[in-house]
């Protein structure tokens, strides 16, 4: 068998590069260290004569996921290895890293997924080098077809191998065939019928079961005749041995190529990030370099700075590669181009020069000096970066605020040391554009950054700031944007519209915020949530749900009375597909909301609740990140199909759904909530902290209800009510 083994590199490809310590220490806000990340992909058991296509390896990279998690929560996520940065700041402490790729279906000859896992640990100050080995994720199988089946078989001989999801028909005629699989953790067997016509005639069966298939092995079965001195009938005379190996025993290796990585560093080899101004005091001297690192020969690296010429450079803009004889007065400017021989046809490390007397002449006054480096390899693969350098003489510098640092009223202010501090740093900030006079409020030190937290600010407002040394200010202003509140829509539940016999949640002609499963159980002449005016908190009504079994006689099903934010999509059968979320791009911290809710003894009981036992009602919120996953030819945060368990949300860690959540909050009702029969406030607190939010920005939000707690299992008491006004998203 060829075994194959081939590398994605999410930062500095299959060459694995390992930067040494930055020279200004990344202690911004508690962000002390930074990972660097490298993957592997280890494809093991190729069918033979099959290799890896140009198409494949393409659709590997731009759909690789990367997910890092502290020891609670899902802290930065990425989709595709362009989107990786080479350097990820993280605070110190112990994480793991999480890499898939591929399709994860339930059964296929040609889709395969990967996965990968690794822990390592960030400190203070350091930067740490890891990288992650991803290895085919599938239980795999594949048949040998001995010779001594055609002593009782005639033509072609199959094995239908059947798991809990999912089908595959193996046949002697395809030898080499590899079978994939992905088996739910709770039903792990695999069902093998032999199939065959014998010699003899007719046709003969066997069943041999696999009851504990483990992913990432791949089983080798053989099939093979034994005579018995018996007619071939039927019997034992046909066995089927298994031979079972981890695929993590596999080694050959072969590279998949990465867009060329770009990194600053100094004569002292310290590396500097190019996503931060670089701080020079006036008539620097020293030595600098960009340093480009390409799996494929560089093809042209154009530099470009529209001041070049004012300092001796030749031109504004060049490529590097091709300087049309060029070459010496280009180097007698100050920049050059070293590359080992070696490297010139199959990649590898260049270093683009910047002599002291070329730095000398950008740092002659103060003010900024901006140079871009395109550099684009053989295989068209590109990357820009831009190197700034602000020439200042003051003793600290403005930076950048971080954008999950900046809430509704509130945000985290950033700055640097950048000579000898004559006094106690302080930030002057104020809103942008308004000539009102600044405040002013002393930072926290810590070695060479100091940041400061402001609070009372205005949502959706502009702000800018400075950093000081005493009554000095620096020459760099930054600004950022405070988040803006956000509200649901008909949050108080005065507008519904009667549509064919569905109560809709939204007036006639307006857009639909909410829905609920009456599009499910109006097919049975049933509402489960409707209007009530004679329980409220404000206005004319507040929204009733009502759990109740929806059906004729004994057939049907129990359905919860629920609410969402998103839209009902489609019923399969007496199943139902939901698109849930909506847009939001804001951090509540809390969800308030009046309830009354009133359990009654389930009487569709199951695995989740039984019989007799008190209903449970449930209210959830959740904040999130998610990518959006396709139904009914429209996507959603989220979409739920209520025939597949697989297919509810879930908070856990490593599901779609738990990793897109970066705040989350609940309520669930195990008894009567009401204030003497009337509605009671509500208040959900929203968990930033366990899910990864405070360094993570939202997208969109989901919110349900539901009379039934384990109504997606159809399971609960029919004539459970919660009554709902009044909903309000809390703010700093």
């Amino acid at each position: 068998m060829r075994i194959i083994k081939y590398h994605i590199a999410v930062a500095l490809t299959c060459m694995s590069f390992c930067m040494g310590a930055c020279k200004e220490d990344k202690d911004i806000a508690g962000e002390q260290g930074t990972l660097q990340l490298s993957v592997g992909m280890s494809d093991k058991i190729t069918v033979a004569s099959r290799t890896l296509s140009n198409e494949e390896q393409t659709q590997l990279e731009q759909a690789c996921k990367v997910r890092i998690y502290n020891e609670t929560s899902l802290v930065r996520k990425y989709e595709g290895t362009d989107n990786v940065p080479s350097s990820i700041p993280l605070m110190s402490g112990t994480y793991s890293v999480r890499v898939t790729a591929g399709d994860s279906v339930a059964a296929s000859f040609d889709q395969r997924f990967f996965e990968g896992n690794e822990e390592f640990t960030i400190t203070k100050g350091q930067q740490s080098p890891v990288e992650v080995k991803c290895g085919i994720a599938n239980t795999v199988l594949a048949f040998t077809w001995d010779e001594s089946l055609k002593e009782a078989f005639e033509g072609d001989c199959q094995v239908t191998v059947t798991s809990a999801t999912g089908k595959l028909v193996y046949s002697s005629a395809n030898a080499d065939a590899k079978g994939y699989f992905s088996l739910p953790a709770d039903n792990r067997k695999l069902t093998c019928k032999f199939t065959a016509t014998k010699l003899t005639g007719g046709t003969y069966e066997q069943t041999t079961e696999l009851t504990d298939a483990q992913p990432a092995t791949l089983y080798n079965m053989t099939c093979k005749y034994t005579a018995t001195g018996q007619e071939t009938t039927g019997g034992a005379w046909l066995t089927l041995s298994v031979d079972e190996t981890p695929l993590s025993e596999e080694t050959t290796t072969i590279g998949i190529k990465q867009r060329p990585v770009i990194v600053c560093k100094d004569a002292d080899n310290i590396e500097y990030d190019l996503e931060q101004p670089m701080y020079l005091a006036t008539n620097t001297k020293g030595t600098y370099y960009l340093i480009v690192s390409t799996s494929s020969p560089l093809k042209g690296a154009l530099l470009q700075n529209d001041r070049f010429t004012e300092f001796g450079v030749p031109a504004n803009s060049m490529d590097l590669m091709n300087l049309g004889g060029k070459d010496a007065s280009v180097e007698a400017s100050g920049i050059s181009l070293h590359a080992p021989n070696a490297i010139m046809e199959t990649g590898g490390t260049w270093k683009i020069q910047f002599s002291e007397e070329l730095i000398a002449k950008m740092t002659a006054q103060e003010g900024q000096v901006t140079t871009t480096l395109t550099a684009t390899d053989k295989n068209g693969k590109q990357r820009m970066v831009t190197w700034n350098i602000v020439v200042s003489n003051a003793t600290v510098a403005t930076t950048e605020a971080i954008p999950y640092e900046i809430w509704t009223s509130k945000a985290t202010l950033h700055g640097k040391v950048i000579g000898t501090l004559a006094a106690t740093p302080k930030f002057q900030y104020r809103v942008k554009g308004s000539g009102s006079s600044w405040t002013t409020v002393d930072a926290d030190l810590t070695e060479s950054t100091f940041s400061k937290e402001i609070t009372g600010l205005t949502p959706g407002t502009t702000y800018e700031y400075q950093a000081m040394d005493g009554t000095q200010a620096s020459t760099v202003t930054c600004e950022f944007t405070t988040e803006t509140t956000f509200q649901p829509e008909n949050a108080s539940f005065e507008a519904v519209s009667d549509s064919s016999s569905i109560i809709l949640i939204h007036g006639t002609g307006q857009s639909t915020w909410w829905d609920t499963g009456n599009h499910g159980s109006s097919t049975m002449n049933k509402n489960v949530t409707t209007p009530d005016t004679s329980v409220k908190h404000s206005g004319n009504q507040s929204l009733l749900l009502s759990s109740q079994f929806v059906g004729i006689g004994k057939i049907g099903k129990f359905a919860a009375g629920n609410l969402f934010a998103g839209k009902y999509l489609d019923t399969e059968g007496t199943d139902g597909v939901l698109g849930w979320g909506r847009p939001c791009t804001s951090r509540p911290k809390a969800l308030k909301v009046y309830v009354r809710y009133e359990p009654a003894t389930v009487d569709n009981g199951g695995d989740y609740i039984a019989n007799g036992a008190t209903d449970q009602g449930i209210i959830y919120v959740a904040i999130g990140d998610w990518a959006g996953q396709e139904a009914n030819g429209g996507t959603w945060p989220f979409v739920v199909r209520t025939k597949k368990a697989s297919s509810l949300f879930s908070t856990e860690k490593g599901t779609y759904s738990g990793d897109g959540i970066i705040a989350y909050g609940e309520k669930t009702f195990e008894e009567a909530y009401n204030d003497g029969g009337n509605m009671k406030e509500l208040t959900i607190n929203l968990d930033y902290d366990n899910f990864g939010g405070n360094q993570r920005k939202p997208t969109s939000i989901i919110i349900v209800a539901s009379a039934s707690k384990y109504g997606d299992y159809f399971q609960g008491g029919d004539g459970s009510k919660m009554w709902l006004d009044d909903m309000e998203l809390i703010y700093e």
